[in-house]
């Protein structure tokens, strides 16, 4: 009885802790809690820093905002200089991309998202946000190299891969898609500084880190990594491996699913 008391009154402070994280964050936190409570409509999440963050019926805002707005699992200790160059590789509906447009005004990003469910979404959230002029996207998939990924769709658009025989949940289905490798990504931007490597791809990232060239290694200030054992055993180890041999100094933030982010900053 006593353990029921407790863990209903510790229920009640995390509910009320993400409240006032939800009042800071979002001007249209109402809506959203209403929707936490009893599952209504979900509006486009408006951010006080002045952005709006639409979706759709596959993707998955909140939690988006609980790891990108209010927990920040994707900023980097160090403010971007003037007209820094980040790479988004696995942008999903952008909002990792709306965080950093937002921290910067003349940060410039290039964002990569092969599903075209989410893709059509981080379009809309560029446009919808008058980005164009500095964040562009792409349809592609980033991975060893050029050449195609079968990729899992019809499915929440956070668990999209091509990494896994079977689907990641029930009706999904595959779809070709091209593919490219992260030495291409920087020719498009005309081989300068990389400020910010971001990788979140289900199961690429050990692909697209040892598909990398020393040059475009050498030419990354700053890295953020999610590895995904689950999908791809050993992905840690071998992303930790080539980001040292490259130079960076490492740290990590575990998740207990056999997942996590590595942070790498240039020694």
């Amino acid at each position: 009885m006593r353990m029921n008391v407790c863990n209903k009154i510790r229920g009640k402070l995390r509910g009320a802790r993400y409240l006032c994280q939800l009042i800071r964050q979002t001007s249209n936190w109402a809506e959203i809690w209403r929707y936490r409570r009893q599952r209504d409509r979900l509006p486009p999440l408006r951010l006080r820093s002045g952005v709006s963050l639409n979706h759709g019926k596959l993707d998955n805002p909140l939690l988006l905002l609980d790891e990108v707005f209010i927990n920040r699992w994707y900023r980097v200790e160090e403010t971007p200089p003037p007209d820094a160059n980040i790479l988004d590789i696995g942008a999903n509906i952008g909002a990792v991309t709306l965080f950093w447009a937002t921290v910067s005004p003349s940060v410039r990003i290039c964002a990569y998202e092969p599903n075209p469910a989410a893709f059509d979404m981080l379009q809309r959230n560029i446009e919808g946000n008058s980005l164009q002029e500095r964040v562009w996207a792409f349809t592609e998939a980033v991975g060893r190299g050029t050449g195609e990924l079968n990729l899992w769709v019809n499915v929440p658009t956070d668990l999209s891969t091509g990494y896994l025989d079977k689907a990641p949940c029930e009706g999904g289905e595959r779809i070709t898609v091209p593919m490219i490798g992260i030495d291409e990504t920087w020719r498009r931007l005309n081989q300068e500084r990389i400020w910010l490597l971001k990788i979140d791809t289900e199961g690429a990232e050990v692909d697209i880190l040892e598909g990398a060239s020393k040059a475009v290694l050498d030419a990354t200030q700053n890295a953020i990594v999610e590895y995904h054992n689950q999908i791809y055993p050993g992905a840690y180890t071998r992303c930790r491996h080539v980001l040292e041999e490259a130079g960076f100094r490492c740290r990590v933030l575990v998740h207990p699913w056999q997942e996590g982010i590595i942070y790498a900053v240039r020694s």
